[in-house]
């Protein structure tokens, strides 16, 4: 990683050109510094494209402020600009934002030791240009990317005495933020008077007390109301501790999924998404549901060319609601898993990206599988589903094969009783073995969203063996696909039309007693010959 980041940083001295005569951009290796436009604050020259690269030491980050912003206005920054990387400039998935006009940029901390910042101006149109000062910053600082960490000084070395440190998070307008502690180890004394962390919903202290917290206990998760959070930590002289680690994320890089079914994407999706994030998804349904997971696209960081791992950007799935649960899998690339079939209720997927080069990430789909039991004999099914795991639904809105057979509600779940005769159930043939298949729908619609899950349900009649499976959308494509294929290929034979099949018990035993009463006839008829 170092050596690439020592590459991008070469080129981007290389880049740092500009008109004739007008020198700007470079490296910036001191601890603090200021930079500004060319010629500030007369008029900056036309036709500039000037880069710097601000680098501080190992273990700290950067912290930039605007003192003086003005440059010529555009509703997207077409003409005149200045860009700020969370990192090196060669790559958009550091972008931390794009200005013009004359409203300054807020302040910005990397998330780790290095920033860019890029000004351009086009063939016409000047103003005064900006004045900004950038710091090495250890403790504290405003933090913007979509995730990111925040430590102690020195963690997981002791902190230091006397420490005062402001942390603040702030993420888009419609978003939250929420904090997850990974590690904590404070000084630890009733009232936490003397080292402790305080939060606070918003970015100062007379936002609303989010909590005070000290000792060896990990505070509980914390989400705000607002796009903005204040962390403020505090040491006395004496007695310290490991400290604290934290992750936080935007609303749009940590999300609880609840619904039965749904669609989720990487952040900015289909555009570039961001460097240096983590971020997750965690679905959880009722008790007895089980989920089945899909990625339409997938457009990640290749593998690494020397181990064949997915070492800088990847898609982890986990059988459960933590990363400490089963994986089921990890992608990047180009590779488009499988579909993912949960074990549990419960499923936990992870976006990490690394520093350099992003792409459009991935687009992805769920869909609870309902606890369905299905049994059949020779002639009906019998379809049972926990009252529980549908408790929001009317029996009208399950049935089989159509509307009018829909299920009957008992004191614990659920029930369709069918003839094979009725409710449009087919047979068909597979490898020399006749199937009885029908279709169950389970209509979860509510207003103007339509949403209705499939199964295939199915008996091998001579076995009375019965299963079950939910189709998705890309599964009942493909089917109607193999249909039109088969049926419109040139000499093939097209596939045996369904048709009502009737084997009832009933007609089953109907059949043996005339075929022993015809057995019985023809025994007299032969007697009396």
């Amino acid at each position: 990683m170092a050596v690439r980041t020592a590459v991008l940083a070469l080129l981007l001295v290389l880049r740092a050109d500009s008109k004739k005569g007008v020198k700007c951009g470079g490296i910036l290796s001191a601890s603090s510094g200021n930079i500004s436009s060319p010629n500030f604050p007369g008029l900056y020259p036309y036709d500039l494209h000037c880069s710097w690269l601000m680098v501080v030491p190992e273990g700290s980050s950067v912290l930039l402020s605007f003192h003086h912003f003005e440059l010529e206005h555009h509703d997207s920054c077409a003409y005149d600009y200045v860009k700020i990387y969370n990192g090196v400039s060669e790559d958009e998935g550091n972008l931390l934002g794009k200005f013009c006009g004359d409203a300054a940029p807020p302040r910005f901390t990397s998330s780790w030791n290095v920033m860019s910042l890029i000004f351009h101006s086009d063939r016409h149109v000047a103003f005064r240009g900006f004045s900004a000062a950038y710091s090495k910053d250890t403790c504290g600082g405003v933090l913007t990317g979509l995730s990111g960490v925040i430590s102690s000084p020195g963690y997981p070395q002791e902190y230091s005495n006397n420490a005062d440190c402001s942390w603040t998070v702030r993420v888009s307008d419609a978003s939250v933020v929420t904090l997850v502690f990974l590690d904590f180890q404070l000084e630890n004394n009733e009232g936490c008077n003397f080292d402790f962390v305080s939060l606070f919903d918003g970015d100062t202290l007379s936002h609303r007390h989010l909590g005070k917290f000290c000792g060896a206990e990990k505070p509980p998760h914390v989400i705000t109301t607002s796009n903005q959070l204040l962390v403020v930590f505090k040491s006395d002289f004496n007695i310290g501790g490991r400290g604290f680690k934290a992750y936080y994320y935007s609303g749009e890089c940590q999300q609880v999924l609840s619904a039965v079914s749904g669609n989720f994407t990487s952040p900015h999706y289909p555009n570039i998404y961001p460097n240096n994030i983590n971020c997750h998804w965690s679905i959880s349904l009722a008790a007895g549901y089980r989920i089945k997971l899909f990625f339409p696209v997938m457009d990640l960081e290749d593998r690494d060319r020397l181990s064949d791992q997915c070492d800088y950007d990847s898609v982890a799935v986990h059988d459960g609601d933590s990363q400490a649960d089963a994986p089921l899998g990890r992608w990047c690339g180009r590779e488009r898993p499988p579909f993912i079939l949960s074990k549990g209720n419960k499923l936990l997927v992870v976006l990490s990206t690394d520093r350099t080069e992003a792409r459009r990430g991935f687009s992805a789909s769920y869909l609870g599988v309902v606890p369905v039991n299905v049994s059949c004999t020779r002639s009906e099914f019998t379809i049972l589903i926990p009252q529980q795991s549908l408790p929001q639904l009317d029996r009208e809105s399950i049935y089989l094969g159509n509307p009018s057979c829909t299920a009957q509600l008992t004191s614990t779940s659920y029930k369709i009783l069918a003839q094979f005769v009725n409710c449009g159930t087919a047979s068909q043939k597979h490898r020399n073995v006749t199937m009885l298949v029908n279709k169950l729908y389970i209509d979860f619609s509510g207003g103007k969203q339509q949403s209705v899950q499939e199964y295939k349900v199915q008996c091998d009649a001579q076995r009375k063996v019965a299963s079950v499976s939910i189709v998705s959308v890309e599964e009942r494509r493909l089917e109607e696909q193999a249909l039109q294929t088969a049926s419109h290929s040139p000499g093939g034979a097209a596939l045996p039309e369904a048709e009502p099949h009737d084997l009832s018990d009933i007609v089953f035993i109907s059949i043996c007693v005339l075929a022993v009463i015809l057995m019985v006839i023809a025994i007299v008829w032969l007697v009396l010959l």
